[in-house]
């Protein structure tokens, strides 16, 4: 009983668009309510009032809701924005980890089954995923995204670190399905984590490679090197912000070092 609402947000960065998740009929979880569009959130109460079963149930049409509960996985504007005008228009509970209100194991109750929160770290310190055992689905927000074999992990948001123990922690839970915030869903949830990490240990490796030799260079030469023409001109930044991560990876591990804004390896 899990629907998907695509706001009408494309971009670089966010791919075909924010999705927010509808998990339930009477006891409902909104994951994700997505940027501060009124034709985003229509479509949200329009799909909350009338659930699969055809049964009319938000409030004004007939019969309440029990419960309406809204997630976040964390509060980027994409996945954030939404949340205030939404919780106003369905007298619903907002909760997130930067809200204070959403802690790892907290459970929120659906009628397709528990929603379990787990602290995913890595994308931003407050990430989170839902993990709903009944349908082993791990809504993963910014954790992962669909098609592709990598997310934006950048600081001073960004940790690699936890990043990878985060998607480690996913894989544990050995989950047939990731439902991401943007693209297609994971049906191979095992092959893609692994596929996840396997791409940013590759990265990790060419960053160190880039600085083989001795090279004492800039995060902006790392990058060159590690990227070189394969990242269009609209992403170099983003690239950059990305060998960041591996640089204070690599640093974090003993492997680089820096000085004055320049970075080797220590050995």
């Amino acid at each position: 009983m899990t629907r998907q609402i695509l706001a009408n947000n494309p971009s670089a960065m966010t791919l075909d668009g924010t999705r927010t998740y509808i998990v339930g009929a009477r006891h409902v979880a909104i994951i994700d309510p997505g940027p501060s569009l009124r034709p985003h959130r229509d479509a949200i109460i329009e799909a909350v009032a009338d659930p699969p079963s055809g049964e009319a149930i938000l409030p004004g049409h007939g019969v309440a809701f029990d419960s309406i509960t809204i997630l976040l996985t964390h509060s980027h504007p994409d996945h954030a924005a939404g949340a205030r005008a939404l919780a106003a228009e369905l007298d619903a509970e907002v909760r997130g980890v930067a809200h204070g209100n959403l802690h790892e194991g907290d459970t929120i109750r659906t009628d397709a089954g528990a929603l379990v929160t787990l602290a995913t770290p890595g994308h931003t310190p407050d990430h989170a995923s839902f993990w709903l055992e009944d349908a082993a689905t791990v809504f993963c927000g910014d954790l992962m995204m669909g098609g592709l074999d990598t997310a934006l992990v950048s600081p001073p948001e960004g940790n690699l670190r936890e990043y990878i123990e985060s998607l480690e922690r996913i894989r544990t839970l050995r989950p047939e399905r990731i439902l991401p915030a943007h693209g297609p869903p994971f049906d191979d949830a095992d092959a893609a984590v692994s596929r996840y990490i396997d791409h940013r240990m590759k990265r990790c490796k060419q960053v160190a490679t880039a600085l083989a030799g001795g090279a004492s260079l800039t995060t902006r030469e790392v990058a060159e090197r590690v990227y070189g023409g394969e990242v269009p001109d609209d992403l170099r930044e983003v690239a950059v912000g990305a060998v960041v991560a591996y640089l204070e990876y690599l640093e974090e591990g003993g492997r680089v070092v820096r000085t004055g804004g320049r970075w080797r390896l220590t050995a």
